[in-house]
């Protein structure tokens, strides 16, 4: 199958992203830079997922989870329901998108942030939320209930434990690793924070499955296909990414895959920005008015920058 064909056939039965992933890119990819405000109606969401083979009752069952979740908040209006983003998780996908979106050009300092989890304290449920939110933020799990990066900051760190809540006794500290005899050197612990060569394998057919995207192919595509690669694009791009603790490009091998994959994700979400925001606002059915479709802000996600093909 050409580009094209592969991007009609894409559903959840055949290999693409859950509809639980596939909602919450809508909503942190494209609903919610719109504003905090928007909510949108079951209706509209099952006219968005429907190319994915996502039927609107699980569109409405994966809608519950999530706001049982505490990701996605509800609202009435008459006897319709509308959905948006929880206040208290805005934070939580502005985090998301800066990992995902947001410039890798970070210095380093030779120091790594360790975060240490009391394994005695509050409750399992709690802890693995804990270090689930740790990773998703860019740290990596070095040892059981030890967290580490070379490039998140304590203080962003101590935000993520903060709004997990719930923890008194958790280490944070930030500090040079002392290379010595039986002691584990910068690389061993890069090694430790993410298995790379499964990152960069997911990296590598991440680009395989994309690469074939060309100017010319996107630009004969509907409004709705647009939409429809759009979607498949970040949420396929955001599974890795968020387990991806991107290390500075130091720690990194040669011809890092990340980078690749970075670079064609820019390219194909800058050409179908149009398009798709086209489909978006014509679909999207709020409380009262309308989305006002705007591109413009779309050129300017996934920064590539001198960072990103260091590697």
């Amino acid at each position: 199958m050409n580009a094209v064909e592969r991007l009609h056939a894409a559903a959840k039965s055949n290999g693409a992203p859950s509809a639980r992933n596939l909602l919450v890119t809508v909503f942190g990819d494209a609903l919610l830079p719109h504003g905090p405000e928007v909510a949108v109606s079951v209706r509209s969401l099952g006219t968005l997922l429907d190319p994915f083979g996502v039927s609107e009752r699980l569109v409405r069952t994966s809608l519950t989870r999530l706001v049982n979740d505490a990701l996605l908040a509800n609202r009435s209006v008459g006897r319709r329901s509308f959905y948006g983003v929880a206040p208290d998780a805005i934070l939580l996908f502005r985090q998301a998108d800066g990992r995902i979106y947001g410039s890798r050009r970070r210095d380093w300092d030779r120091s790594w942030t360790l975060v240490v989890v009391d394994g005695a304290e509050s409750t399992p449920a709690r802890r693995a939320t804990l270090r689930q939110r740790l990773m998703w933020a860019g740290l990596g799990v070095v040892a059981p209930n030890v967290m580490a990066s070379p490039v998140v900051s304590p203080a962003e760190a101590a935000a993520v434990i903060e709004q997990v809540g719930g923890f008194h006794h958790v280490l944070v500290s930030r500090s040079e690793v002392f290379d010595g005899a039986g002691m584990i050197s910068e690389e061993q612990l890069a090694r430790r924070c993410a298995p790379l060569d499964e990152v960069a394998a997911n990296y590598d057919e991440f680009v395989d499955e994309f690469r074939d995207f060309d100017r010319a192919t996107i630009a004969s595509l509907s409004a709705a296909d647009a939409f429809k690669l759009r979607v498949l694009l970040v949420a396929a791009y955001r599974r890795i990414v968020l387990v991806d603790p991107l290390l500075p490009a130091a720690l990194l091998p040669d011809g890092w895959a990340g980078a690749r994959a970075r670079a064609l994700a820019a390219f194909v979400y800058g050409a179908c920005a149009d398009g798709s925001e086209r489909h978006l606002a014509l679909h999207a059915e709020l409380p009262s008015g309308s989305l006002v479709p705007d591109a413009n802000w779309l050129h300017g996600r996934f920064v590539v920058d001198d960072a990103s093909t260091l590697a």
